[in-house]
């Protein structure tokens, strides 16, 4: 019988797993409710129980595991199956499936839906939910039967005795029936509506074998339905026997049916107690030497007795408490074979230590057992994330075993106790004191276990890594230590705090909620243990696989040298004892061959040799204790163990670190872990993203799931779920980034500011990180490797030196060492990351572009960030620069050494598949980038008319387009907003003062007096912040900004020669008086001109822009050195020979209104200001324009002409000297200085533009400031 099992039970299981699988679908299909949409079901049944060939060496089935792959065929969207059954009065279904009373077929009709679609979908997921069960009972039938005939076998002699012990393999799968037994049970009656589906089912059913017209009831209005007569009563039996309380049904079918009442499965609990005592105590363990690691860098063997223990640990646990809820009346009962299992040492009470119980007064110790568990968690995991609270089981169960024990004939009426003198302690009482025991201890202990289990997997980790060879003589241990973090991170998820606002899964019904909310702490917090569990199990688990290769080598020679000869060495001495019997001959001697322990591992690894073991064995069991039986069986269970390793170590692996539970715990593992990992400790938090990647792939067996329609919406979340990890993961590479690269700028800046105040001393020329400067924005090169370790990122950040010097200057004015600190640690978090992300981006590309792309935008919105508008409807006013250009050349380099350092990007850096690595990916990205944004090609700033269109009014510009534009286009419409609206006024603002003045002798513009809150122009005006935008933008961005200051010339020249056309009879009228040399007629003819304002302010414009041309046009790589003769007159001149008419026109009036510019009001609202050598409103650029403008043939009389009238108007301004002084003296409160200042630019200007003869007058003056007046003076004096 017993060697039956072994084939029979397997199945049962398997089974039993995919029907809870079934069950569980079901359950979410039913509870999810989609608003709006459609829910896909899929009416095909798929058979997935097909039997497939099973392996000899028995591990748990693939076949129930379903691997997530992306399928692009779904089952046809059907009506919204929530939505009809909340439609549908299931109580009334419900009280009719338990009556079976006759009802009118009126009746039946009016509880459902009138739609044939949605009368079709119920009765489609009411045929499933039919034939689930039916299924259901047919699976408890037949685990029943072998349950029962097992049971009756073992306990028809004392010695037909199975354990752990003696049969490891038949005893583990007998709990193990026997706990899939409570939990199916559990399961499906957890799911209130089945009685209400199963009576739609057989209504739906009838009326659909009787024709539709019963179905509406127009035929038949008043037929009645019998239930009776149509309903399958062997189901109905099945799920009114166990009903709302299987437990109590369980518990009643073992008292009745069972003939020594559940003895022999209390005994057979109780064999795994000395086992699991000893493995429970990790810490003790751990003291022990049994996680000794040094011994196995030698390359000793991991054969501690404990480390196969530990990996069923889990498993006695839910073995221990199903037993305990199907036959809780054992808690209480006295028996000789289970006294003989009496564990060594047994608490006497929840609060007391473990002391040895006296085998006196019919002691239980089962309960010791149950008490253990129950001491150390609270609740007790059904399937996928169903739980329930095991004290509220564990009270019940024993509650209704006394009730029925009070009761029973024959019994004394006292209740028995539980344990060594506790008759006089109340059960509730005992409860009570076991619950509160559990609620303030059990967390606390199992922190303590987490972190003893993260040690071990960390230290395993770091033994593979340090020596991948050892993996064979470890792996014992590599697999104790996976089951343990297994183990402790199943814990933290079935009791993480979850369910905030319903009733928690962790308080019994029996215990106040003030006691869980003293100790909720203890119960939170776990989350970044958890991540660093799953992290190092997944770790080593890919490490395990990557090096499996070495394990058929080493334990293939174990088998041969080793186990072969001591199995016959112990076969031989057993027979030797036993020589009368003939009968354990023939059973042994078949293992005598060495030759067949051999594994061929060229093809697929086979051992039929333990098949036959585990069936002999079991034939053992039956007999006598034989002299040298328990040696030979620890022999054959530790080769049995080193054949799995060599044939089965994937799936032993898988076994002991399933991450299948991760998923449906998603909410903890994947959203709070995630997020509590994600800014402290990021390498679990990609750990994490690895582990959904690898469930989501199908790389790791996802259990508890068989149904395709599910597969395919739990497909669809995790995708959803692995996008959002990413974004987020990426987010804090650019956060940390952007940190990095602020924390180099500020240091950037302190040292430039320290060497700025240090004395020059003669130093040796030494090459440190601080001297270190780029000459240009392309890739940055490097010696250092890919991913630097943190000593050499202290020496190749800008911080070497700034430390150094902080360390020997106590007075300076550096933050302190602890702030620097705190940023170098920053950015090794950062790098910590990265570095994880490199290890992750090898198996996922999608990462490795999402770095890729959100790296550029962090940069494209870096190096536009430098120049800012404060608002889309202010952009005129509002376009500055947050830095200066140098300021800015600092930051570039910053970043491009900031991304090197923690991306990598040396020039020859490939991976294994001669691929361009990430940092070098990212540092063509940026070279790319940084091309693209000073690339005139991709402007959008508009040319011409349009451009000063947009000088006078804000474009109509969303804040979005705004972003589009490049850093070029930026910097370009910054220049063109300087010299159009802060360096002048506007026509109509009369009073109002400019912010910006064009200093001429110093080259460049500057703040006026007074003007705060903005960035002084000089820093991206003067010499030197030119040079720094050459280095910023390149000589392409410099050509292309200077081009549209060019077209802003162009435009304002065109617009100019408009006013001059429309002015042509005043402009006439002021050269006749001019000419005539008539004050009056010339006060007159301004006084007429009413534009003479607009043209001389549009001279000033012009002159600015030509300015700001020149300054730019110096630093450019043009060959003309002439910006004007290079970039603007070869255009005006080509739009003059397109109009021959207006051409004359120009020629002719262009001259007076130069000359009538002087005489605008301009000059009465012009200063100088000695401060920043020039005057507030750039008067003396009109002179420039002059200069520019005036047609060539006549330059020299023109020039004379406009001088003439700029003398004259600084005739009537000055003020005459006083007596006795022998100096005239200017005062700057007048207009004389800019009117001078503006006379000697033109002439200047056009002296050294043009190559033609200058007028004699023009050869006669002299240019030098200090002069012009008083030879002004004479001119006039003679020319009238």
């Amino acid at each position: 019988m017993l060697s039956a099992l072994l084939d029979e039970l397997p199945c049962l299981i398997d089974e039993a797993d995919e029907l809870m699988a079934r069950i569980s679908s079901h359950k979410t299909l039913l509870k999810t409710k989609l608003k709006g949409k459609t829910m896909s079901l899929s009416t095909e049944k798929e058979d997935l129980t097909t039997d497939t060939p099973r392996e000899d060496l028995k591990q748990p089935s693939r076949r129930h595991s379903f691997s997530l792959t992306h399928s692009t065929e779904k089952s046809p969207s059907k009506t919204n199956i929530r939505q009809t059954l909340d439609d549908v009065d299931m109580k009334f279904f419900s009280r009719q499936y338990l009556t079976m009373q006759s009802i009118s077929f009126e009746k039946m009709n009016a509880n459902l839906p009138a739609g044939d679609l949605e009368r079709s979908a119920l009765h489609t997921i009411a045929t499933s939910i039919y034939q689930l069960m039916k299924r259901l009972h047919h699976w408890q039938q037949a685990a029943w039967e072998s349950l029962t005939r097992f049971f009756a076998d073992n306990s028809s002699s004392d010695s037909c005795l199975l354990t752990f012990d003696s049969h490891p393999e038949l005893t583990r799968l007998v709990l193990a029936t026997i706990t899939k037994y409570v939990k199916v049970n559990l399961l499906w009656t957890s799911f209130n509506v089945i009685p209400g589906l199963l009576a739609l089912y057989s209504f739906l059913h009838h009326v659909q074998t009787i024709g539709t017209d019963t179905l509406t009831g127009k035929d038949t209005p008043h037929a009645v339905y019998s239930p009776l007569e149509h309903t399958d009563h062997s189901v109905r039996e099945f799920v009114l026997h166990f009903g709302t309380a299987p437990l109590l049904a369980i518990q009643h079918d073992f008292q009745l049916q069972v003939a020594d009442k559940g003895a022999s499965l209390a005994a057979l609990a109780l064999s795994c107690f000395e086992r699991f005592e000893m493995c429970r105590d990790l810490a003790k363990l751990r003291h022990q030497g049994v996680f000794d690691l040094e011994s196995l860098v030698s390359g000793a063997y991991a054969s501690h007795s404990s480390l196969p223990d530990l990996l069923n640990a889990a498993d006695v646990v839910d073995w221990v408490i199903c037993v305990v809820l199907c036959v809780p009346h054992q808690l209480y009962a006295g028996d000789s074979r289970t006294a003989s299992m009496s564990p060594r040492s047994t608490p006497s009470s929840p609060t007391a230590p473990s002391s040895p119980s006296p085998a006196t007064n019919s002691p239980s110790f089962l309960w010791d057992f149950m008490e253990i568990i129950a001491r150390d968690r609270l609740v007790f995991s059904i399937h996928r994330n169903h739980v329930v609270n095991l004290h509220d089981l564990l009270y019940q169960q024993v509650t209704s075993s006394l009730s029925t024990a009070a009761l029973t004939p024959g019994t004394t009426s006292s209740i028995p106790s539980f344990g060594t003198n506790r008759s006089s302690v109340p059960l509730k009482k005992i409860m009570k004191a076991l619950s509160k025991y559990a609620l303030r201890n059990c967390g606390v202990n199992h922190r303590q276990r987490r972190e003893v289990a993260v040690w071990l997997i960390q230290n395993c980790v770091q033994l593979m890594q340090h020596n991948p060879g050892l993996v064979a003589p470890s792996f014992p241990l590599f697999l104790a230590a996976l089951a343990i973090a297994r183990d402790e991170v199943e814990w933290g998820m079935c009791h993480g705090t979850r369910h905030s606002n319903a009733k928690s899964p962790l308080l019994p019904s029996h215990i106040k909620a003030k006691h869980l909310q003293r100790v909720q702490t203890s119960f939170s917090g776990a989350e970044r243990e958890l991540a660093d569990l799953l992290t190092h199990c997944h770790h080593l688990r890919r490490l395990l696989e990557e090096h499996s290769h070495y394990l058929a080598e080493y334990y293939q020679v174990f088998l041969m040298n080793g186990d072969a000869e001591g199995i016959a060495y112990t076969i031989q001495e057993l027979l030797n004892a036993n020589e009368s019997t003939s009968e354990l001959q023939s059973l042994l001697e078949g293992f005598l061959d060495s030759e067949r322990y051999r594994i061929n591992t060229s093809s697929a690894p086979r051992a039929t040799w333990v098949r036959e073991w585990r069936q002999a064995n079991a034939h053992l069991v039956t007999r006598t204790q034989l002299p040298l039986l328990d040696v030979l069986r620890d022999r054959m269970e530790c080769a049995v163990s080193h054949t799995q390793y060599i044939c089965v170590n994937a799936q032993l692996v898988e076994q002991a670190a399933s991450f299948s539970k991760c998923w449906w715990f998603r909410d903890l593992i994947f959203e709070q872990c995630f997020e509590q990992t994600l800014i402290s400790t990021p390498s679990p938090a990609v750990g994490l993203l690895e582990i959904l990647s690898g469930l989501a792939a199908g790389n790791y067996v996802f259990d508890e799931l068989v149904d395709t329609e599910e597969g395919t919406q739990q497909s669809e979340r995790m995708l959803q779920r692995m996008e959002r990890m990413r974004t987020s993961l990426v987010d804090q590479v650019e956060l940390g980034l952007v940190a990095v690269v602020k924390r180099d700028v500020n240091l950037q800046r302190d040292e430039i500011s320290a060497l700025s105040e240090e004395k020059p001393e003669p130093v040796e020329n030494k090459v440190t990180a601080s001297n270190r400067r780029l000459s240009s924005f392309s890739r940055v090169q490097s010696s250092q490797v890919q991913r630097p370790g943190n000593a050499e990122l202290r020496l190749a950040s800008p911080t070497a030196s700034i430390l150094t010097r902080s360390k020997t200057d106590s007075n300076s004015n550096f933050p302190p060492v602890s702030a620097k600190l705190e940023q170098i640690r920053e950015e090794e978090r950062c790098l910590r990351l990265v570095r994880a992300l490199l290890d992750h981006i090898g198996q996922d590309n999608t990462m490795r572009s999402a770095i890729i792309c959100r790296v550029q935008s962090c940069f494209v919105r870096y190096v536009r960030g430098f120049v800012r508008f404060s608002g889309s409807c202010k952009i005129i006013d509002g376009v500055a620069l947050c830095c200066s250009v140098g300021d800015a050349c600092v930051q570039i380099r910053c970043f491009l050494r900031a991304t090197q350092r923690l991306l990598g990007g040396s020039g020859s850096e490939v991976n294994d598949t001669n691929d361009v690595s990430l940092g070098e990916a990212v540092q063509i990205v940026l070279t790319k980038v940084l091309s693209d944004e000073c690339s005139a090609s991709t402007s959008i700033l508009p040319q011409g008319k349009k451009l000063l269109e947009w000088t006078a009014e804000s474009p109509q510009m969303s804040e979005k387009e705004f972003d589009q534009w490049s850093l070029v286009d930026r910097l370009s419409w910054l220049f063109v907003s300087l010299v159009t609206r802060k360096c002048h006024p506007s026509p109509s603002a009369a009073v109002s003062s400019p912010s910006v003045l064009a200093a001429v002798r110093k080259r460049c513009f500057v703040l006026a007096p007074g003007v705060s809150g903005d960035l002084d122009p000089r820093e991206y005006t003067d010499a030197k912040a030119l040079q720094h935008l050459v280095a910023l933008i390149g000589s392409t961005g410099v050509e292309s900004v200077c081009s549209t200051i060019a077209n802003l010339v162009v435009a304002q020249t065109l617009k100019l020669r408009s006013s001059i056309e429309a002015e042509h009879a005043v402009l006439a009228f002021m050269d006749m008086a001019m000419s005539n040399s008539s004050s009056a007629d010339v006060v007159l003819a301004t006084t007429q001109a009413r534009a003479l304002d607009d043209i001389a302010t549009q001279l000033v414009q012009i002159g600015t822009a030509a300015f700001l041309l020149q300054l730019l046009h110096d630093h450019s790589l043009h060959d003309t050195s002439d910006a004007w003769e290079a970039r603007v007159a070869p255009r005006l001149l080509r739009e003059l020979q397109l109009d021959p008419d207006r051409r004359a026109t120009w020629t002719r009036l262009l001259p007076v209104a130069c000359s009538s510019g002087f005489h605008s009001s301009v000059w009465k609202r012009t200063t100088f200001l000695s401060s920043v050598e020039a005057t507030d409103t750039n008067a003396h650029m009109m002179g420039l324009a002059m200069a520019r403008l005036l047609p060539s043939p006549h330059r020299s009389q023109s020039v004379n002409r406009c001088a003439v009238a700029a003398l004259k108007r600084t005739a009537a301004d000055t003020v005459q000297p006083a007596a006795g002084r022998s100096k005239l003296q200017l005062d700057s409160r007048l207009s004389t200085r800019p009117l001078l200042e503006a006379l000697e630019l033109l002439v200047t200007t056009a002296a050294s533009g043009s190559g033609e003869a200058q007028g004699s007058a023009l050869e006669e003056m002299d240019l030098s400031l200090e002069r012009l007046l008083p030879h002004a003076m004479l001119v006039l004096h003679s020319a009238a």
